[in-house]
């Protein structure tokens, strides 16, 4: 892959971070039909924080298998398939994996060298600010926020603006 297309790939990573319950799942899903709507492909990558989440649930096979002991397990069917493994895996690999969908959107890692799409409920989300990549910032509510205490190159929108937020990021992307 040449400096271009990492360019291009990298372009098209956006991270939305922002504290506990501010809506980063809810923008995901709406960015995700947005960007779908538009004929663009989009997978979604989420950090699970807790390491608790469980997929292969008991009584069915994939279940039977992992309590088995499989290391790892597939299930595979005409329309899709999901892979199921007992090891850590790294952003950057699961990014690699998902290179042939348009737009990979990523909840959470917020350190990660991204660009960030920064949700704020309260003015104490502005800290993260702090974090590098952030340009944009999506506000449950623009009233309270004081745009001067933005950095200049970050837009700002309200979390109901989708269609102008994914205007944004396809404007990022193009070169």
């Amino acid at each position: 892959m040449n400096s271009d297309d990492t360019h291009r790939v990298q372009s098209r990573i956006w991270q939305v971070i922002g504290y506990k319950n501010a809506g980063k799942t809810t923008l995901i899903a709406r960015l995700v039909q947005e960007l779908r709507e538009r004929g663009y492909k989009a997978a979604v990558i989420k950090h699970d924080g807790h390491d608790h989440f469980d997929m292969d649930h008991p009584n069915t096979d994939s279940g039977k298998y992992s309590e088995a002991g499989a290391e790892a397990v597939a299930v595979i069917s005409d329309t899709r398939h999901a892979v199921i493994e007992k090891r850590s895996a790294s952003l950057e690999d699961i990014i690699k994996r998902f290179s042939a969908y348009d737009y990979i959107l990523v909840e959470g890692f917020k350190k990660a060298p991204y660009p960030k799409l920064l949700l704020v409920r309260e003015q104490e989300d502005l800290a993260l600010l702090q974090l590098e990549q952030v340009r944009a910032v999506i506000a449950v509510d623009l009233e309270w926020l004081n745009k001067e205490q933005l950095p200049e190159s970050a837009a700002c929108y309200n979390r109901d603006q989708v269609t102008s937020i994914a205007n944004f990021m396809i404007r990022c992307g193009v070169q």
